[in-house]
């Protein structure tokens, strides 16, 4: 379902629908199985054993040459007593179905209480408070399996307020360096800054509170636009979520909504072009105020007529706050006050866009190459 739209643009519904029937049917075929184990074996071989344990007790009692009467009570009892020790039995053979898929789905649940993979710990300093923004990278390596390093020794300093762009290939490192930033992994050496503060000495509610990630790939939720960019923390007025959306250009659009900024949203936000998404996505970052911006690719996926109303927004929104920039358009990180190149994990060259283009290396290829492209 999710992919429907690729399926369709690709003119495979009827190839993925034969593969669809043919995975039920054998599921299907695997649950007739189980129903005719269940009819034929399990209560029918219950209900036998019973009966037969019953005509057993009818007949010791019930034997003609016995010499001692035996009261129909006793028999009563007896048979009473037969049924409640195979009712447990019975009971267990109706819910064998249920405790086989249990024993299935407990196996995928031990699968995750086995993964090893821990959350980076803080060493939490109450006095540590990020209030610059200052950033600093020393000598910091990381891996994601233990063994294969994806960062070397990075190593860079961004004063409050400046803006620092990204830029390699596909699996050069550059997303990594904002995943051990915000904490979603642990860097194995070195030292990440934050305002002269190590990293690990913030708490968990200082971190996310300052830092404000806008992704490649924005999600939203079901409701409406307000809940979206409030991401229904009421401590955020409705006043706030207006001004972030006027900041970012996305006051634009949803001006021309006819219930504006109560118009309903349904999850995934399929009703709206990527662009307006991804100029949602940035009120939501920039409503809690951060003083730190994350920017993973946010320009990416946007036209090139919305790639400029963010960018006015963003010149005006970088102003007293420190921001990282993932970029693959050049272009969007031109005015960046300074940008490292990574190949591989290491940082082969660090400038401003004149001084990188000057340079006529790695930065300075990629650059003619989009323009030619344009």
């Amino acid at each position: 379902i999710t992919g429907i739209n690729v399926i369709q643009q690709f003119r495979q519904e009827k190839r993925i629908q034969t593969k669809f029937e043919d995975i039920a049917n054998a599921q299907l075929k695997t649950r007739m199985k189980l129903v005719k184990m269940n009819a034929l074996l399990l209560s029918p071989l219950t209900s036998l054993l019973y009966n037969v344990a019953i005509a057993i007790s009818l007949i010791y009692f019930g034997f003609p040459t016995r010499s001692v009467f035996v009261a129909a009570g006793v028999i009563y009892a007896f048979s009473n007593y037969i049924q409640s020790f195979f009712n447990p039995i019975s009971s267990m053979m109706d819910s064998l179905t249920s405790f086989t898929d249990g024993i299935v789905a407990g196996k995928r649940i031990f699968k995750i209480l086995d993964e090893d993979e821990l959350e980076p710990q803080q060493k939490v300093d109450p006095k540590a408070k990020i209030e610059l923004g200052k950033i600093e990278f020393k000598h910091v390596s990381f891996s994601y399996d233990g063994k294969n390093d994806v960062l070397h020794d990075i190593s860079f300093t961004l004063e409050p307020g400046q803006t620092l762009g990204i830029v390699g290939h596909t699996g050069s490192g550059k997303s990594s360096i904002i995943n051990i930033m915000m904490r979603f992994y642990e860097f194995h050496s070195g030292e990440i800054l934050l305002d002269g503060h190590d990293i690990r000495s913030f708490s968990p509610e200082e971190l996310r509170k300052k830092l404000g990630l806008v992704l490649q790939e924005p999600f939203m939720f079901y409701g409406d636009i307000k809940s979206n960019i409030r991401l229904y923390n009421q401590e955020i007025s409705d006043k706030a979520v207006i001004q972030a959306a006027k900041q970012v250009q996305a006051d634009g659009f949803i001006e021309q909504l006819p219930d504006k900024y109560d118009s309903k949203v349904i999850e995934g936000g399929s009703e709206f072009s990527s662009g307006q998404r991804q100029l949602i996505s940035f009120a939501r970052t920039l409503v809690t105020n951060p003083k730190i911006l994350v920017l993973d690719e946010a320009t990416a996926n946007v036209d090139t007529e919305t790639e400029t109303l963010i960018q006015k927004g963003l010149k005006q929104l970088r102003q007293g706050r420190t921001t990282l920039a993932i970029a693959h358009r050049l272009s969007t990180i031109k005015d960046a006050d300074k940008i490292i190149v990574l190949d591989k994990g290491r940082i082969v060259e660090m400038g401003n866009h004149v001084e990188l283009l000057n340079q006529k290396g790695y930065y300075y290829d990629l650059y003619r190459l989009q323009q030619d492209r344009g």
